[in-house]
């Protein structure tokens, strides 16, 4: 049995298993228009359909901002795009309420661990709605389940930044000082190697108040809608903490360092050290309250590799496994295991071996390609 799966999503990608086996995974970026965290991976897509006999696709992300169905459709273009060449093909949708799912499957099929903890930290995942009034509650930002095989994903317990009451959750506010910083919220890994040159400053606020982004510090401008991904609406209070506004624009000194000052320095040190002890209060609980011993750890957040090592030191007797395709494109893989799993009832544990994954090269090609650099 083949499945393709695929993220349509920002770091588009797709992947094809093979009775349970993950055969190929690729980015778009990495054979489109070579743009960082392209969406929509119509190219890699098509090519996996032209060159295997694809029993089912699968796919697993919030369709926020990537519409998966034409107006007025109730049937996915990708869905229609599959049929042109296999016109009975299955289908699974995981998008709706299941963004965090596919992110707790991937890390734990791979994890070779027999039953674990999962804890699922990004910026925003799938949208929730009430089921009575039909009212928009929210998106997942953070997510702990116990998993099991084949496939038991129990959710523990799940965080829910609000639309009414905007709370600006872990990730966002990373993403935030990020941003603060000069770079953009995709760029929160320069903020995390920027972190060890700060250190504690006692001008700076906590950040977290019950585990949300301090309200006196973080306010989201929802006017900058019409310009701005939601994203990107967060910021720094700075009239009420004058003391955290920048004296010159960051970009100077990302490419002049002696041009950096203490406060940028310390901004780093602060979120970096602030979300790491958040996370880890997390993990804490959770091992209290379950008594397991295993952690599979993924979204975007644990791409953090400072956070996942002081969780290693937080815990040594705690085993984790990091999952290296935290970030969106690893749904692909997500939902493409789910199926398998739910489909065949198998408990087979595959521990993930390798990350050479996408297209094979021949000794010849990759000599070719040495020659022009010699």
């Amino acid at each position: 049995m083949k499945i393709l799966g695929f993220n349509p999503s920002h770091h588009g990608s797709v992947c094809l298993l093979k009775d349970g086996e993950l055969k190929f995974f690729i980015q778009e970026e990495r054979i489109g228009n070579r743009e960082k965290y392209s969406s929509y991976p119509f190219k890699s897509f098509i090519n996996l359909l032209q060159n295997n006999k694809i029993d089912s696709i699968t796919w697993g992300t919030p369709c926020l901002f990537y519409p998966l169905n034409k107006a007025n459709d109730t049937k996915s273009y990708w869905v229609e795009l599959s049929e042109k060449f296999y016109p009975t093909i299955n289908s699974k949708d995981f998008s709706y309420e299941n963004h965090h799912l596919c992110h707790a499957a991937h890390s734990f099929y791979n994890s070779g661990f027999k039953e674990s903890i999962g804890v699922i930290i990004d910026g925003v995942g799938s949208k929730f709605v009430d089921k009575n009034t039909k009212e928009e509650l929210g998106q997942e930002t953070e997510t702990i389940f116990k998993c099991s095989y084949p496939h038991t994903f129990f959710p523990l317990y799940k965080n829910i930044t609000t639309y009414k009451n905007f709370e600006i959750n872990l990730s966002r506010v990373y993403e935030t000082i990020s941003m603060h910083l000069g770079w953009s919220r995709d760029e929160a890994g320069k903020t995390m190697g920027l972190a060890p040159y700060g250190k504690y400053n006692l001008n700076i606020p906590n950040f977290f108040i019950d585990n949300v982004g301090n309200p006196k510090v973080f306010y989201t401008d929802f006017s900058l809608s019409k310009t701005l991904p939601d994203q990107d609406q967060t910021f720094i209070d700075e009239e009420n903490n004058p003391q955290l506004k920048l004296q010159r624009d960051p970009r100077e000194w990302h490419y002049n360092e002696s041009k950096i000052t203490d406060l940028e320095k310390d901004l780093a040190w602060k979120v970096q050290n602030d979300t790491q002890q958040l996370v880890g209060d997390y993990i804490e609980k959770t091992i209290y309250d379950t008594g397991l011993k295993q952690v599979c750890c993924a979204g975007g957040y644990f791409l953090n590799c400072v956070t996942n090592y002081y969780l290693l030191k937080r815990f040594p007797d705690i085993e984790f496994y990091f999952e290296p395709i935290a970030n969106d494109a690893g749904t692909s893989i997500g939902a493409a295991k789910l199926v398998w799993h739910t489909h065949t009832q198998s408990t087979t544990i595959r521990p993930f071996k390798s990350l050479y994954l996408g297209k094979q090269y021949s000794k010849e090609e990759l000599l070719e390609g040495i020659k022009k650099y010699i």
